[in-house]
């Protein structure tokens, strides 16, 4: 049977029509299945936008600094070395922190030599709200024990709600409390390096002595709890000094 070349055309171009037809279809079908998963993935964002937000979204910016470091291992006794202890904490600390919605920058996070004046102007750097230094302590008799927390000389009222939130945090986690001092050991009217370049509220919270028993099982047995404790007072003293 011989086709007339009119019949050929129109087979060729119903043909033609058809591919068409399966092209517009293939098309729209792209276009929706790329429609709905463009929607399920908005579904997904909007289901878990704390996850992708910031978690630092209207909080404040915290300095932690976890005293000595490097060649400068501070305090050492019974197997403790105050560098470690300070980092160990530190860390811990700013975990949750973190967990609270605020902002940590660290003088240090390793086992780092950083000059002690530098690290206030570190946090100066960072716009801190706040800046804590943590370090432990020792008594030359060994029998020194618990926590203190040196605020600068200024004694203002910020660093007091700072230090004493510290202060009884710790207690509150079974250290003795030592009390809340302006300036330094020796003379009231003088600043520690940590405390007198800050340009925000600032601390030292000496979290007991390497050299008594009780205190580093404080220290050792409740890390994660004296985290938490500390993070807590340093958000309520945030609060307290900028209402937010």
């Amino acid at each position: 049977m011989y086709l007339s070349d009119a019949e050929i055309r129109a087979i060729l171009i119903k043909e033609k029509k058809r591919k068409r037809r399966r092209k517009r279809i293939i098309r729209r079908i792209t276009a929706l299945v790329v429609l709905i998963l463009a929607l399920i993935l908005a579904i997904g964002l909007i289901a878990n936008r704390d996850a992708f937000h910031s978690p630092f979204v209207g909080r404040g910016v915290i300095f932690l600094d976890a005293g000595h470091g490097g060649g400068d291992p501070g305090s050492q006794a019974m197997k403790h070395v105050e560098k470690d202890d300070t980092l160990k904490l530190t860390l811990a600390v700013k975990k949750e922190l973190e967990d609270l919605g605020f902002k940590v920058y660290l003088s240090r996070d390793d086992d780092s030599d950083i000059d002690r004046a530098a690290r206030g102007e570190m946090a100066n750097e960072k716009n801190a709200k706040l800046m804590i230094s943590f370090h432990r302590n020792k008594s030359p008799n060994g029998d020194g024990e618990g926590v203190e927390v040196w605020i600068p000389s200024s004694n203002s009222k910020e660093c007091q709600t700072l230090g004493q939130n510290i202060l009884d945090a710790l207690v509150a986690q079974g250290f003795y409390g030592r009390g809340v001092h302006p300036g330094t050991l020796t003379d009231p009217n003088e600043d520690y390096y940590e405390n007198s370049t800050p340009t925000m509220p600032s601390c030292i919270a000496e979290v007991g002595f390497v050299n008594w028993k009780k205190d580093n099982q404080l220290f050792d047995d409740n890390l994660e709890e004296n985290a938490k404790a500390l993070a807590k007072a340093i958000e309520a003293s945030f609060v307290a000094i900028y209402g937010e």
